[in-house]
């Protein structure tokens, strides 16, 4: 079981961590045609992550990308920090980021619910119509 936690970890960071280089290499692409937007780029594949593997992916997606941002994307100063406005962009970056998170992983529960309990009232409704043509 243990084992099996591991496995579902490093694959949830691999995948992220993909998906988080590809979104490198679109970014650094759009750089070169004179399009600066990294934060928006990273924000789709926070997002993406979200909608299709939860809260774990997305996670792991924001990690990467924030790493990513702060060693590719931000002027850093001489100790290896970022500059005073970048350093803002990246904490507001990242607020975003898990604030869009928190709202897709509520609705992806709330659906799940909702199906749950469609499948429980389909039940009932299935049991009553028996019982009705039974009298």
């Amino acid at each position: 079981m243990e084992e099996s936690r591991t496995f579902d970890t490093v694959l949830t960071a691999a995948i992220a961590a993909v998906a988080v280089a590809l979104c490198a290499l679109v970014t650094e692409l759009l750089y070169l045609c004179g399009i600066d937007v990294p934060y928006l780029c990273f924000l789709a594949v926070i997002v993406a992550c979200c909608a299709l593997g939860g809260w774990a992916l997305s996670a792991w997606a924001l990690i990467f990308s924030t790493v990513g941002i702060w060693g590719f994307f931000a002027r850093l100063t001489h100790h290896g920090w970022p500059k005073h406005g970048d350093a803002a962009h990246l904490i507001f970056f990242i607020a975003v980021s898990y604030f869009v998170c928190w709202i897709i992983d509520g609705q992806r529960r709330a659906n799940h619910a909702l199906s749950r309990d469609n499948v429980a009232l389909g039940c009932k409704v299935s049991t009553l119509l028996r019982r009705a043509k039974v009298r």
